[in-house]
């Protein structure tokens, strides 16, 4: 009996000593990976793992996907986090295509009801990627320790599978169902902690819209435009330097490599028949072949990124550049027009021209006319008195040569 008092004390003080020795994080930092996948997504996800060291992260997904390249970066981030992280996906949500890897990466994954995840399948339909992503979505559920890992990785991304929030705890991929966030944080012994919110700022916005692939083409065009502009005004005027900053910054989103390469090619020649078009206009052949390299070339880039998926915001900045274009496309059209126009010399300006004489003139005696408002110096070789009207009919230097008008 004395043992069995001691065996239970122990056991008691094992308990409750427990906590202390899985001390729980003070605080977790909440992220919402909401919309596309991209750069934005990526500065956004990196600056809350940042502030996430040490203690927890949670990362909140609803998303159709979106870039691949950008789902590697985020998957790289949270597993180089010095952090727990926890995925959820809300009820009714999605973490579907790029989102998926995102989702799985994370070492705990909670789904609402009514919750999507996976439709993993790259389009376009490209070997090498469908296999990549068939072997990073085995790895990432082979460490979760789910069962059959390969033949749900082919499943998700070949035959682009989507499972329900039943499917995917029944499967185990995701670790249980949880409709709020309460109840992850209470699953995870976290609902004491106190919660950091991370959401979106100026940075991650523009970092999402200069790095879409369209967005950048539009960006090059509308920079070779305004530095065109700026040989076509008088003085500096800026434009140069705002042209010349888009184009960088195209370029530093193509990375001219593989396809980008095509597409840049592309790009700049639509752009410079298009502007051969703007400096020689009738040509019209100019204008509309450079437009149709332009159109091919967004939509390759678009056609080649496996889980690009085009929102609203997109097109609403796009259709915005479009029309920026074609504004400065339309100034530099008139600059142009405005440049061809002749301009006349002075003589040209006052030859022929009736004027009214100011004083008396006198052949050898100069006096002063009034032409198109202004004062003339003139000379003549007949008598004209003041206040007759005279015909311009010469100019040396600044003098005017005038005759009367006969009546």
């Amino acid at each position: 009996m004395t043992r069995a008092r001691l065996a239970l004390s122990v056991l008691a003080v094992i308990l409750l000593t427990l906590p202390c020795l899985s001390a729980q994080p003070a605080s977790v930092v909440v992220v919402e990976v909401y919309g596309k996948i991209d750069e934005g997504k990526v500065y956004l996800l990196r600056k809350a793992a940042y502030r996430a060291e040490g203690g927890a992260l949670l990362v909140v997904i609803n998303s159709y996907g979106g870039y691949l390249k950008s789902m590697d970066e985020m998957i790289s981030i949270v597993k180089g986090c010095n952090c727990r992280v926890i995925a959820w996906v809300p009820p009714g949500a999605k973490a579907v295509s790029a989102a998926t890897g995102v989702a799985l990466a994370a070492g705990k994954l909670y789904l609402g009801d009514g919750a999507v995840i996976g439709a993993c399948k790259p389009v376009p339909a490209d070997e090498k990627v469908e296999s990549y992503m068939v072997s990073r979505i085995k790895s990432l559920l082979e460490e979760k320790g789910v069962a059959g890992s390969a033949d749900i990785a082919e499943k998700l991304v070949l035959e682009s599978k989507a499972l329900t929030t039943n499917e995917a705890v029944a499967a185990g991929i995701a670790n249980g169902v949880a409709n709020l966030l309460t109840e992850v944080l209470r699953r995870e012994g976290l609902e004491h902690a106190a919660l950091e919110y991370v959401g979106g700022d100026v940075v991650s916005d523009a970092l999402s819209l200069v790095m879409d692939p369209g967005v950048a083409i539009l960006f090059m065009i509308l920079g070779v435009l305004l530095i065109a502009l700026e040989f076509h005004v008088t003085g500096f005027q800026g434009w140069g330097v705002l042209g010349a900053v888009l184009v960088l910054l195209a370029l530093y989103t193509f990375g001219v490599v593989g396809v980008n390469l095509l597409v840049f090619v592309l790009a700049v020649t639509g752009t410079a028949l298009i502007l051969v078009e703007l400096l020689k206009p009738g040509v019209q052949l100019f204008g509309i072949s450079g437009a149709a390299l332009v159109m091919l070339a967004l939509l390759i880039e678009y056609y080649a990124q496996p889980y690009v998926a085009l929102t609203a915001s997109t097109i609403a900045i796009v259709a915005i550049l479009g029309a920026s274009i074609a504004f400065v496309g339309f100034i530099i059209l008139k600059a142009s027009e405005a440049l061809r126009v002749k301009t006349l010399s002075v003589e040209e300006r006052l030859l022929g021209k009736v004027g009214v004489a100011k004083t008396e003139i006198k052949p050898g005696r100069r006096g002063v006319v009034l032409v198109e408002s202004e004062e003339w110096t003139a000379e003549s070789e007949e008598e004209i008195h003041a206040g007759e009207k005279v015909t311009v009919v010469g100019l040396e230097g600044l003098v005017v040569k005038v005759q009367r008008v006969k009546s």
